[in-house]
């Protein structure tokens, strides 16, 4: 016969239970963690690249739009500068008519 009562034996039964159940889903669980934590920064890194890329192209994007206005300003100033110089002559002209 048992030593132990019944009850005794189905509390001890229940604790290595429990425990030898803590020991297999505690390891798993942290695995999973473990994975998901890493995929998570994994993918916010990605997206960290994918926005500094974006990033980079708009600075560029602006960049060739100044550029492209500072290049029709400075057309338009050498316009200017030439018709000025052409309505100089203009006058120039006159006053020799004129003179």
């Amino acid at each position: 016969m048992n030593p132990l009562p019944d009850s005794t034996v189905n509390l001890l039964l229940s604790g290595f239970m429990g425990l030898v159940g803590g020991l297999i889903t505690i390891p798993l669980n942290a695995l999973v963690s473990w994975l998901l934590k890493r995929d998570e920064q994994l993918y916010q890194h990605k997206l960290g690249m994918i926005a500094k890329q974006r990033e980079l192209l708009l600075q560029h994007k602006l960049e060739m739009e100044r550029k492209a206005k500072d290049d029709r300003i400075i057309r338009l100033e050498n316009t200017v500068a030439q018709l000025q110089q052409q309505d100089a002559l203009t006058r120039l002209e006159q006053r020799l008519a004129h003179g």
